[in-house]
């Protein structure tokens, strides 16, 4: 956070229904449609943040990693969130691919579930992307294995839509040792830069 305030960007966070630390009720918000209540808090906010004065509503953008870049890669293909920008790492894009302990505790089964593991299929949404994304995972993940990405990459790529990557081969769900970390953060920022801080283009939205 310091960091990107320090590079000139607002930062804001809001804690969508499904986070802890809140009533039972606010936390199983999600059972059976992660990806849509969630989603709804946050287009609240990002109009909450268009009617502040000194924000641009050209320059909104979002970045998360795992659950975060799920979000991420959701509210870049919700038209109301009206994102010019989004970085998701790590994002879990089909929650079939995912681990069965934890997804059918929220999500049900497949089987059971058909309605909630479809609106949450990312792949589904990708006509709706309001802006410029950069994905990002680390090659050898074992937790959200890596065909979560390749699978919206075959997707864009098939729809000629253009986007960007950036991979880490031989790093798992979190990108280790200082070197890598600090070409982490250099990617966020130069992303950030170009879509949304000084050297972006928004004269035409």
């Amino acid at each position: 956070t310091q960091l990107l305030t320090e590079a000139g960007y607002i930062v804001f966070r809001l804690d969508n229904r499904g986070e802890g630390d809140r009533s039972a009720a606010f936390k199983q918000a999600l059972y059976l449609k992660m990806g849509q209540p969630e989603i709804a808090d946050q287009v609240i906010g990002a109009n909450y943040l268009r009617g502040l004065p000194y924000v641009d509503d050209s320059r909104i953008a979002m970045m998360g990693w795992s659950y975060g870049g799920f979000m991420s890669l959701m509210a870049l293909t919700e038209p109301e969130m009206g994102l010019a920008a989004a970085i998701s790492g790590a994002p879990p894009t089909e929650w079939g691919l995912y681990d069965t302990a934890y997804t059918e505790r929220y999500m049900s089964t497949p089987q059971g579930n058909v309605a909630g593991y479809a609106a949450s299929d990312v792949n589904t949404r990708l006509d709706n992307l309001t802006g410029r994304l950069l994905l990002m995972h680390g090659m050898a993940d074992d937790n959200v294995i890596f065909e979560n990405t390749t699978r919206v990459l075959n997707a864009l790529q098939e729809k000629s839509i253009p986007f960007e990557t950036m991979l880490y081969p031989g790093q798992r769900h979190g990108i280790r040792g200082n070197d890598r970390q600090l070409h982490q953060w250099r990617t966020y920022l130069d992303f950030l830069d170009r879509t949304i801080g000084t050297r972006a283009d928004v004269s035409g939205k």
